[in-house]
């Protein structure tokens, strides 16, 4: 596909660009390079080639999804100010009694 300076215009008026003439020619030059790099990747034999989902080794969040107790610290026990062993106590807020 060639860019040309009539398609040039047509997309900078959909994209309501104003541009001089050193600026159209670098846009000429770039969008040619950007769609001849696309078109060299479609000569390419994809055909067996399976789509990625991520674009590196997925991490983290495809483990398991089972539940497990969080490890607390024995010190979270000693500063709370009242605790029965396995919960703190706080007392009741936004209630009127």
């Amino acid at each position: 596909m060639k860019i040309t300076p009539t398609l040039l215009d047509t997309l900078c008026e959909l994209a309501r660009l104003e541009l001089d003439e050193e600026e159209r020619q670098s846009l000429l030059g770039d969008l040619q390079r950007i769609v001849d790099f696309v078109e060299k990747i479609n000569e390419l034999p994809l055909d067996e080639v399976e789509p990625l989902r991520f674009v590196g080794r997925p991490s983290g969040y495809l483990r398991d999804d089972e539940p497990h107790p969080p490890e607390l610290s024995p010190l979270l026990y000693q500063n709370a100010p009242k605790t029965d062993g396995l919960y703190i106590r706080v007392p009741k807020f936004g209630v009127k009694e």
